[in-house]
């Protein structure tokens, strides 16, 4: 299992992790995360001159932010490119196959409290579930079971973020930490089992699990002292 560090500022941005994890294997995912943290940065380097015409620059305990802002600039120029190319693939095809992979997940996830713990892919089970209804109401590419088994498989490891994420905006609590909820659902895809089974519903090591971290700020723009990483 993959896990992220998910910092302060980021917090602000989940849906650009989000739109990340609709890439359609590991490798890009990671690749798409990290060029959403530099974006994030470049989000933040944007608000320093602010009121201050620029003079952090100059200061002498921020000569390594200073530093470190110029030698990463090419790296954020990149990730400001490769995330409008993964926007395109997003808004082109990957969100629609996330979005019916997140509805399976709901399926999965409501068929384990009402401890029924049906299977995907056996006659009457929740991929044919999946299938009448978008047969039912015209919706394009989640008709088909073998469609929507390949489609379960590229992404059962990461659904449980968007899971949360409209589980939260539907209970509009403030309260509730995004992350601690993903980090919920997550646990009950792996942990359990169809029936008459014992191969849980998304194999942990496929999982991507996000973590708030409060120690991993980065660049540290006004709590001096730490690296400015991108992790």
């Amino acid at each position: 299992m993959q896990i992220i560090a998910i910092n302060e500022p980021e917090l602000c941005y989940l849906g650009l992790f989000r739109m990340a994890l609709s890439e359609t294997n590991l490798e890009e995912r990671l690749t798409a995360i990290t060029a959403v943290r530099h974006d994030v940065i470049g989000g933040r380097l944007e608000l320093l001159p602010d009121g201050t015409d620029g003079g952090w620059v100059n200061e002498p305990e921020n000569a390594n932010l200073a530093l470190w802002v110029a030698k990463t600039s090419v790296v954020r120029h990149e990730a400001t490119h490769m995330l409008a190319d993964i926007q395109r693939r997003y808004e082109d095809r990957n969100e629609r196959k996330l979005n019916v992979a997140e509805h399976i997940g709901k399926l999965v996830y409501l068929s384990i409290q009402d401890q029924k713990n049906q299977g995907l892919q056996v006659r009457g089970g929740i991929l044919e579930q999946v299938s009448d209804i978008a047969k039912e109401n015209g919706i394009r590419g989640a008709r088909d079971k073998d469609t929507l088994r390949k489609i379960w498989n590229a992404y059962r490891g990461v659904v449980h973020l968007g899971i949360a994420m409209d589980y939260c905006e539907e209970a509009a609590d403030p309260a509730l930490n995004v992350l601690h909820v993903a980090e919920h659902f997550r646990k009950a895809l792996c942990e359990n089992a169809p029936q008459k089974t014992k191969d849980p519903y998304v194999d942990q090591g496929d999982q991507i699990s996000f973590a708030y971290k409060s120690d991993t700020w980065g660049p540290r723009f006004r709590d001096r002292g730490l690296p400015f990483t991108v992790g």
